[in-house]
């Protein structure tokens, strides 16, 4: 994705920051008040100011700025406006709302902070629902191939330098003939520079993976600054890899910074949708958040991507248990076993006489 150059993207981050300031009016503003908020940040991180409408959201789509759910939010809340010219009048208009917020977000990504993270050094207290994500680090694909350096030149004293100053007259001086590199020289030649550049990807990518590890490691053991550091240290190296951010994501929503967690995870889900971590992690951030749906479509993604997740699985039931949904909560706690996620799920009312046993394969829910 590209945002051209960063004064532009600096404006448009001004106009999500105006933006920000119309949607967090919540229930009081209106359908066409929203959208003409929403369209300057779409066209100024485009650079098509002439695009409105769908077509501007189409565009944004089209390029990979905007998600395919993304998208769907924002030509929901363009329609809206079309047709209509008051607040939402109901959760799904609400919803609706919400979900634009977060598409224009991911559409302005936050380049320097949130990966800047000198200012956050005070941990916030604590939030107190009871959202413990397991400290499974995600899955690290094999380490590189080993390799081997590239052969030490050899000089060849064979043939004259052509610069060699002769005593005898130029008619006199033999011209010798131009050897060609046959073609296994050339072969040779191409072998080296092949073997250089996988040697240099093979140490920048260990040794971000080193940094990745230490990390990782330093979060488990409780050393939460000391991974933070890491983890910083390798999202502002390696601007393209999602698994810090899923890491500092983490870190800020266990000291309660909803805001800033939730940039660092839509960022890593956009960076690497299928990552079911990353879903996971940003779906717990909404249920926290109180907005109980969008967790439960993140949490769907989850297991959609890694089905063995019972951490996602559990915690699914309890976005399903406060939307009411509680023959499909019951389901999926009991597909999830014990964990940290029962102490998540509301009391839930006695199973309907033609509810499905609780035994019986839960599948996964549609909204």
């Amino acid at each position: 994705m590209s945002l051209g150059t960063e004064p532009s993207l600096q404006t448009a981050r001004a106009a999500l920051d105006a933006a920000r300031v119309v949607f967090a009016r919540g229930s009081t503003a209106t359908a066409p008040a929203l959208w003409r908020a929403a369209q300057p940040v779409l066209q100024l991180a485009l650079g098509r100011p002439e695009l409105t409408g769908h077509a501007l959201v189409g565009e944004a789509r089209r390029i990979g700025v905007l998600t395919l759910s993304d998208a769907h939010a924002l030509v929901g809340l363009s329609s809206w406006a079309d047709r209509s010219d008051t607040p939402p009048a109901d959760e799904a208009e609400r919803l609706l709302v919400r979900e634009s917020w977060m598409a224009l977000e991911h559409a302005v990504p936050d380049v320097a902070p949130p990966l800047g993270l000198g200012a956050v050094t005070s941990p916030v207290p604590p939030y107190t629902l009871p959202l413990a994500p397991s400290n499974r680090p995600p899955r690290e694909s094999s380490g590189p191939q080993s390799w081997a350096p590239p052969p030490a030149g050899r000089a060849s004293g064979d043939s004259p330098s052509p610069h060699t100053v002769s005593a005898e007259p130029l008619g006199a001086q033999a011209v010798a003939p131009r050897r060609r590199p046959g073609p296994a020289v050339l072969t040779g030649v191409a072998a080296m520079v092949l073997v250089g550049a996988a040697g240099a990807l093979w140490y920048v990518a260990g040794r971000a993976d080193r940094v990745y590890r230490d990390g990782v490691d330093a979060y488990q053991r409780g050393a939460r600054e000391v991974a933070r550091a890491a983890f910083v240290r390798m999202a502002q190296q390696h601007p393209e890899d999602a698994r810090p951010l899923v890491y500092l994501g983490r870190i800020t929503r266990e000291e309660g910074d909803l805001a800033r967690s939730r940039r660092f995870l839509t960022t890593a889900v956009r960076l690497d949708p299928r990552s079911a971590l990353a879903a996971r992690e940003l779906a717990g951030v909404m249920l926290a958040d109180g907005q109980p749906d969008i967790a439960r479509r993140f949490y769907v993604r989850a297991i959609e991507r890694d089905p063995a997740d019972r951490v996602a699985q559990g915690f699914l039931a309890c976005a399903l248990a406060r939307l009411q949904r509680f023959d499909e909560a019951r389901r999926w706690i009991d597909r999830a076993g014990p964990g940290d996620w029962q102490r998540c799920v509301p009391p839930m009312p006695v199973p309907s006489p033609g509810a499905l046993p609780p035994t019986a394969s839960p599948r996964l829910p549609s909204s």
